[in-house]
């Protein structure tokens, strides 16, 4: 399946299509990761130029990222374990002499 297709669904708005590509996408045994990094994230990626580039507007912008929610519930549930984490690390530190306490 062509991820660029589930990109351009995102693009157009178009979510009861990204629904349908994503659950036959994973039906097809492709992974929810695959599908999130490499489709919806870069159709997302796509709307916030054309956003920037005043080709799309507010109401553009909403569309798409309803479409996008929307596919991303079908596969949210399917990602676990240290995959959908990212692992965070503070740093925490002082400035000797500092006279705040």
């Amino acid at each position: 399946m062509d991820l660029n297709e589930l990109s351009q669904y995102v693009i157009d708005g178009d979510g009861a299509a990204a629904v349908d590509w994503t659950e036959r996408a994973l039906a097809d045994g492709m992974d929810a990761l695959t599908i999130i990094n490499e489709g919806l994230i870069p159709g997302m990626d796509v709307v916030g130029e054309r956003f920037q580039q005043r080709e799309f507007f507010m109401p553009e912008m909403l569309v798409a990222a309803r479409a996008m929610k929307a596919a991303m519930a079908i596969v949210k549930p399917l990602l676990t374990g240290d995959r959908a984490s990212s692992e965070l690390r503070a740093v925490t530190g002082t400035v000797q002499g500092d006279l705040h306490d």
